[in-house]
């Protein structure tokens, strides 16, 4: 874990182990899959793809990528199959991706069941999974007029419009327009044999202990290397992910490096009009990519941030002016925004903040 006030690390912690197993220690610059934590980086994304003019939030998908007009609202029949209700009344706009208000393949109990029905040979890439998705997949509800959690496939689609608009792949234009200027090193899609080295083991649970899962060669589960999932596929370091929180902190700047103008990261940070994280009404709702607090028992109202499924957690303070970052990779759900471990990160750090105001 990592906090940080005004610019200076105050707390480094490597506790545990990279490898259950062999009980091999955890130490600095390990790298973790991040899952979900990926999402904020195409948050910044979405910033640049504005600030070059490309698109704006209220583009209809369709605009871009045709297959995404007509789309359908569906439903479970008597035997649980998706299947059609009626064509969708409004269409789907580039915020809805990011804001997980435009119903595709969403966690609910019409998008979770479509989600297990896509086939492999349809997640090898940002452009077949964006395809399968258009022509194989039913809405969970209007676009815009509810909010249901979306793990892949709405961030893949506003993915796939950046490689359409820059002419590059989607993994090659995060290297270059934003972790190359951060000079960050240890963030990839793709790690390299020498990041794989120092990836930490997945654990889970077994019977009187804990055991390591061989997930090869992935960066989120059984995802192929080519396919960039632009929601859930990165892997990275608490050390270089605290210099991408640093970014946030001061609203786009880094050591003086302007990626996005301040006026325009505000749309990052700002509440979406749903009113409602599903299971967190009234205390958080969505920005681009970022969970944003709004009456948190915890956190002061505007901080924002994310989790991952693996256990990764960070969320950036500006009141206090805090990042705070903790990773680990498990298997079992107890990140914020499915447990306990964050939340209890979060207690520590704001009970420490006190203690020393």
């Amino acid at each position: 874990m990592r906090v940080a006030q005004h610019g200076i690390c105050v707390c480094s912690v490597y506790r545990g182990y990279k490898n259950v197993a062999s009980q091999e220690p955890l130490v600095p610059n390990t790298m973790f899959r991040l899952a979900s934590m990926t999402k904020p980086i195409t948050g910044v994304a979405c910033l640049l793809g504005l600030q070059n003019g490309w698109f704006t939030l209220d583009d209809k998908v369709s605009d871009h990528l045709t297959a995404y007009d007509n789309m359908y609202v569906g439903q479970l029949d008597e035997n649980r199959n998706p299947v059609r209700s009626h064509p969708a009344a409004k269409d789907i706009l580039i915020k809805h991706l990011l804001t997980h208000s435009s119903g595709i393949v969403s966690e609910d109990p019409l998008g979770n069941i479509q989600n297990d029905l896509i086939p492999p040979e349809a997640l090898t890439s940002l452009a077949s999974v964006v395809q399968y998705c258009a022509e194989h997949t039913y809405l969970s509800f209007e676009p815009g007029e509810n909010t249901a959690y979306s793990g892949y496939a709405a961030f893949d689609i506003f993915a796939r419009i950046i490689e359409l608009k820059s002419g590059q792949t989607y993994a090659a234009f995060v290297q270059e327009h934003i972790f190359d200027p951060l000079g960050i090193k240890d963030m990839s899609f793709t790690p390299s044999d020498e990041q794989w080295s120092r990836m930490s083991m997945m654990c889970d649970k077994a019977t009187g202990g804990y055991v390591t899962v061989d997930m090869g060669c992935h960066t989120f589960e059984k995802f192929p290397l080519s396919y960039a999932c632009a929601g859930a596929s990165l892997a990275g370091s608490v050390e270089d992910y605290g210099v991408f929180a640093e970014m946030l902190l001061h609203n786009g700047t880094y050591n003086g490096r302007s990626l996005v103008s301040s006026e325009l990261f505000k749309l990052m940070k700002t509440p979406d009009a749903i009113d409602c994280i599903p299971n967190r009404c009234g205390t958080e709702r969505w920005g681009l990519g970022v969970r944003v607090t709004q009456k948190d028992p915890i956190l002061p109202a505007g901080t924002f941030g994310w989790s991952g499924a693996y256990g990764t957690h960070f969320w950036i303070d500006q009141e206090n002016d805090i990042t705070a970052i903790y990773m680990k990779n498990t298997r079992w759900h107890d990140s914020h925004g499915c447990g306990e471990t964050g939340l209890q990160f979060e207690r520590d750090v704001m009970s420490a903040l006190q203690h020393d105001a």
